[in-house]
């Protein structure tokens, strides 16, 4: 029995890697975007009794990237496939995994549904902003950690280090990479403002920062806002240098910008959304991280 891999358009280079690490190639498929901006799939593989792997980051443009890999499943589950495996190596929406205000939506669970009507059996993903989110699911999900493709970086610098975890939203998350490393935790503790998003009303931090390299690790960079507000205050309390580690690097217009000139020594994030060239940056490191998901993939490829 063999696999089939298909991508959508959101990260054809992340999708051409992986494939290579796994010595296949991807299968074809037809997507066709029309004027009115509606979008037609065909797949052109024969997908009976196979695995069928669908590669897809869920990043900006977000609903038409979920539209695309809504359909490839539906157009791959027509050809009565053993088993569908969504591969989303960025999970849009998973920052609206919980209701804040009265009447508000919650955004994660609806698309968590939306998958799993067009009958995808297995979901892999890297690093949910709240690994809870795997609670919305029915199906299997198994979730990555990006931040390891990190640490042999980590390793490599000569000065005391800390993990920063940037809220206490984010503990866990930086408690198992600092474990990983053998190295000390501090918090930043934040107050947001609920009605204007990504603004942070105050910040203070808990722990040892003097003297050490603060390492803030993150799920995802939106504004930078966040990271640029950390970074003031570390190096104020006494950090001799920082570095902001992120998975998913989902820059908006001014991101770059905003943090070539902010105190942020350097910003390390992975392949796992699209980065164009103008959205670069001198202190930006880019770790590729197809080789940690086909490590996964592997282990079902046949």
């Amino acid at each position: 029995m063999a696999s089939v891999i298909f991508s959508g358009n959101s990260n054809l280079t992340l999708s051409q890697n992986i494939v290579k690490e796994l010595s296949l190639s991807l299968g074809k498929v037809e997507i066709v975007r029309f004027a009115d901006s509606e979008i037609r799939v065909r797949v052109e593989e024969d997908v009976e009794g196979k695995d069928v792997f669908l590669l897809q980051s869920l990043s900006n443009p977000v609903d038409e990237h979920l539209m695309e890999l809504l359909l490839m499943a539906d157009a791959v589950k027509r050809g009565e496939p053993r088993k569908i495996i969504a591969v989303l190596p960025y999970h849009g929406y998973a920052r609206q995994d919980r209701v804040h205000r009265p009447g508000e939506c919650l955004s994660s669970q609806v698309v968590a549904k939306l998958i799993e009507t067009v009958d995808v059996d297995k979901l892999i993903t890297v690093e949910l902003h709240n690994e809870s989110l795997i609670g919305f699911f029915k199906i299997p999900v198994v979730h990555i950690s990006g931040l390891t493709v990190f640490q042999k970086e980590v390793e490599k610098i000569d000065n005391e280090v800390v993990i920063i975890t940037p809220d206490a939203g984010a503990l866990k998350r930086a408690q198992k990479f600092a474990e990983d490393l053998e190295l000390p935790l501090a918090l930043i503790e934040k107050k947001r403002d609920l009605n204007q998003p990504h603004k942070i009303v105050s910040m203070r931090v808990v722990g040892d920062i003097v003297g050490k390299t603060a390492i803030i690790a993150e799920d995802v960079i939106v504004t930078g806002g966040t990271l640029v507000n950390a970074s003031y205050v570390l190096k104020q309390k006494g950090a001799k240098q920082v570095i902001a580690a992120a998975t998913h690097a989902d820059f908006v217009g001014g991101t770059d910008k905003i943090l070539q000139e902010s105190p942020i020594d350097r910003v390390w994030v992975t392949d796992t959304i699209t980065i164009p060239d103008d959205k670069k940056f001198p202190k930006l490191q880019i770790f590729p991280i197809a080789s940690t998901l086909a490590s996964y993939m592997r282990k079902m490829v046949k």
